[in-house]
């Protein structure tokens, strides 16, 4: 019964999650189109910030709870999910295309950040220093990305901002208790997602007492999961619209936050060993995901082709879903 109920509460955190999000998003709109094109880096760096909210909260009460593991699997689950289903799923609807200035700005500086993550933890610990650089290191991210924009033409620069825009009324997609954008919606959208991510970080801890499973594979699956389904959902919704780079870009800047921020976070609060399984597997493979999806990008550019085929995003699902079914064997 206890189960039953578990799983219940558990699409409710999903909803909750997601519904804030929509909220959050619907009440960013109108500042995209205030803000314009002379603040374009920052609504850019915004939708990124948007999308990686819920990992934060849910990594963070995780660790609240105690539950330190849980917390670290949904930060690692959570930027394997977004390269090998969000955008695996969305180029094998539709082949992917994204500017070659961006995939280097951000494909590259993500392989680079992921293979910093993991020389970090070569001593199987992280401590509050290496925390800090990891949060450190999200400034030059920001300047790459202010200068980047700030140089473009105007006509470059609207056409960005009206790709933001198309972004945000994307992840603002539930029809269902629809609201004026306002601060209203704003902070309901706040409280929603606060309290989603709370009640799925208690479903996480329970569903690994219950089924006595450890905590990083259940944050690791099931948590990121919980919290890229909306990601996914909105990806492939812009893809069958026509819109070929959100799926690469918006994920991109998604999992550079994650790394760095929600990571770097949990680090300063709370300072954790790791397992040689985690290093050797769970953090490395990390890493070839995003090297994988890097190169996809770059073959496509120097043979004239799409940046992402059909059949390279069959090869990203395939890459993921081996990943988590060797993980649920070494459980």
């Amino acid at each position: 019964m206890l189960a039953i109920l578990v799983f219940i509460v558990l699409f409710v955190s999903v909803f909750l999650i997601w519904k804030g999000s929509d909220w959050i998003t619907d009440s960013m709109i109108p500042v995209a189109n205030k803000l314009g094109t002379s603040y374009v880096a920052v609504t850019s760096l915004l939708v990124s910030f948007l999308i990686s909210i819920p990992e934060v909260f849910t990594s963070v009460y995780s660790y609240l709870q105690g539950h330190l593991n849980v917390g670290i699997g949904v930060i690692i689950g959570s930027v394997m999910i977004n390269i090998g289903l969000t955008i695996g799923i969305s180029a094998t609807i539709k082949p992917l295309k994204i500017e070659k200035s961006i995939a280097i700005r951000d494909g590259i500086y993500l392989v680079i950040i992921a293979a910093v993550v993991l020389l970090m933890g070569a001593d199987l610990n992280y401590n509050r220093n290496e925390g800090l650089i990891l949060i450190l290191l999200f400034m030059p991210y920001l300047l790459n990305v202010w200068f980047f924009e700030k140089h473009k033409s105007k006509k470059s620069k609207k056409e960005k901002v009206e790709d933001i825009k198309k972004a945000l009324y994307l992840f603002s997609h539930m029809k269902f208790l629809k609201l004026k954008p306002s601060v209203t919606t704003f902070v309901l959208g706040a409280s929603l997602l606060i309290s989603g991510s709370y009640l799925l970080s208690y479903c996480l801890i329970q569903i690994k007492e219950i089924c006595s499973l450890p905590g990083l594979l259940v944050g690791l699956i099931i948590g990121a999961v919980a919290t890229a389904t909306p990601n996914i959902i909105t990806a492939v919704q812009g893809t069958l619209r026509g819109f070929k780079d959100v799926a690469i870009t918006e994920t991109f800047g998604a999992n550079i936050f994650t790394l760095l921020i929600t990571l770097g976070i949990l680090i300063l609060m709370k300072p954790f060993a790791i397992t040689g399984r985690v290093f050797y597997f769970d953090l490395t493979w990390m890493i070839m995901i995003h090297l994988l999806v890097v190169m996809f990008i770059f073959k496509g550019y120097h043979y004239h082709e799409e940046s992402l085929t059909r059949y390279e995003g069959i090869a990203l699902i395939l890459f993921y879903l081996a990943i988590v079914a060797v993980n649920y064997l070494m459980r």
